[in-house]
């Protein structure tokens, strides 16, 4: 019984090894060892980048006698990774498990299905706690002479470290499913939270050489504040040296702490595997619903699918966020900016409105949301086919979603961008007509590409979203329309003024979106019709 319940939920963690997204079906052999070695490498990419860290703080640490702060710092990283990397996990696994009610109902005890599910989350965290602690690890044994209880303890924290991590993921586990009950926009909460992840991590990348800068000036400054703070990392760090003493007070620490979460869960287990803290119940309330013409409430349709899910808000509107931002620090820094800009072009201020709306494009370029918009009607495509409403009503809905998303910020920001550098009334009508000419062309490629190449065969949204054909290449269409421009402007610069090239682009693109509508209206609707 013991193995049958381990097997399953391995086989539910690792489910991204064999298991096809696209399809929901098994890998064959060779799929699922191809697919292994693709993790391999990158998991070992991710473990040379820590093996640089790692490199860069040992050797001037061990050399001044802080080789137990390297320790420490180093598993500091590990933890967050492995915490980060094994949350959601925990979340789905202990507090979102679609066989609870199935496994409490055989003749299992409850501790047993607990345990089997905590092993799945240890699993996890420990997978990326190694990505950090073996590239540590084998700096710290090249660069430092240890003694045999330093070579065993060393080996020995990840394990014990690794049991820290499994406490604090099944603690904010039950943070993120309590929130997530509270909350009416879990999918935008999501958003607002990965994108402040994304700011941090940006942040501190940004930031990673200053602080090694700083840790490796004032060690002593930053090791006392460890162990004022994170006693626990302040022991594991001497273990890793040898000392039995501390080796013993960071395990009684940590395991003390696990016996504590532990004992909660297993009081509390049934009551959370029986009851679904990720969602609401919500009361019916009756009221008056408001008639709508057939081509608003397809929009609506649309803009409801967009908001529901976290994963296409992230990947397919990542330039509405780009665009706001910059027009931010533009605004913010428009002093600064007009000021520097004549000395920084000097003769080339003229081709400046070329630059931004080359710029603004690019940004609007990152969003790709009409691209996925036919394949995520998956196997209910046949629900709008049978509705009285014309193909090309449809089509157009998902057009106009992908227009307003994007074509609001990037208006906002072209027109913010003329008032701080003032281009000239008729330069600034081109510059807004462009950009939204562009916004329009694109959002018609994406179009074109779904309705080519859909997929509607798949089992999570994620792979139409993000690991579909047209996706791939809506998204750097428009980069490469713009690529071209900037060629094309390159080579003939000398024989024209950035007003008639602008002209020229607005032509170019006027008539090119009319031929993509006009395709799509009428060829594009057939092609969804028989979809």
């Amino acid at each position: 019984m013991n193995k049958a319940l381990l097997k399953k939920q391995f086989m539910e963690v690792f489910a991204w090894v064999y298991r096809n997204p696209k399809t929901g079906k098994s890998r064959s052999k060779l799929g699922i060892l191809g697919n292994i070695l693709m993790y391999v490498v990158v998991f070992g990419i991710v473990g040379v980048m820590f093996f640089g860290v790692a490199d860069s703080l040992c050797k001037p640490l061990a050399s001044v006698g802080f080789a137990w702060l390297y320790m420490a710092l180093m598993g500091l990283m590990a933890m967050l990774l492995g915490v980060i990397g094994s949350v959601f996990n925990t979340y789905t696994s202990l507090y979102q498990a679609k066989d609870n009610d199935l496994l409490l109902s055989l003749p299992i005890p409850a501790s047993k299905i607990l345990i089997i599910r905590l092993i799945g989350v240890y699993a996890m965290g420990l997978m990326y706690e190694l990505m950090v602690m073996i590239p540590a690890i084998i700096v710290l044994f090249v660069n430092v002479s240890l003694s045999l209880p330093a070579i065993i303890f060393s080996i020995l924290i990840p394990i014990v470290l690794s049991i820290l991590i499994l406490t604090l993921s099944c603690i904010l586990g039950w943070l993120v499913a309590l929130v997530s009950s509270k909350l009416k926009s879990k999918n935008i909460i999501t958003v607002i939270l990965s994108l402040a992840f994304i700011a941090a991590y940006y942040y501190f990348y940004g930031q990673a050489y200053s602080m090694l800068q700083a840790i490796l000036a004032n060690p002593q400054a930053i090791g006392d504040s460890i162990k004022s703070v994170l006693y626990p990392f302040y022991h594991m760090g001497l273990a890793s040296e040898g000392n039995a003493v501390s080796m013993l007070i960071f395990s009684g620490i940590i395991f003390a702490i696990f016996a504590v979460v532990y004992f909660i869960l297993m009081r509390s287990f049934i009551k959370l595997a029986t009851t679904n803290l990720g969602s609401k119940k919500v009361k019916y309330k009756a009221k008056d619903v408001k008639m709508k013409s057939i081509k608003s409430a397809l929009f609506r349709k649309e803009m409801r699918r967009f908001l529901g899910s976290s994963s296409y808000m992230l990947n397919c509107g990542l330039g509405i966020v780009f665009l706001i931002i910059l027009t931010a620090i533009i605004v913010v820094k428009a002093g600064a900016i007009t000021t520097n800009l004549p000395a920084l072009l000097g003769d080339g201020i003229d081709i400046l409105p070329l630059f931004i709306v080359a710029g603004i494009c690019m940004m609007a370029g990152m969003n790709d949301i009409s691209a996925p918009s036919v394949s995520l009607e998956g196997k209910t495509i046949w629900q709008l086919q049978s509705l009285p409403v014309k193909a090309s009503d449809v089509i157009t809905a998902k057009l106009n979603l992908h227009l307003v998303l994007t074509l609001v910020p990037s208006l906002i920001s072209t027109v913010a961008m003329i008032v701080i550098f003032r281009p000239g009334v008729v330069m600034s009508i081109l510059m807004v007509v462009v950009v939204a000419l562009f916004v329009l062309f694109t959002a018609e490629i994406g179009l074109v590409l779904g309705l080519k190449m859909p997929n509607l065969s798949w089992s999570t949204e994620i792979v139409p979203i993000k690991q579909s054909m047209s996706v791939t290449i809506a998204l750097f269409a428009g980069w490469i329309i713009m690529l071209v421009f900037g060629v094309i402007y390159f080579l003939i610069y000398k024989f024209i003024t950035v007003m008639i090239f602008m002209i020229g682009v607005t032509a170019v693109l006027a008539l090119l979106s009319f031929l993509f509508y006009k395709w799509l209206t009428t060829r594009g609707a057939r092609i969804f019709e028989e979809l």
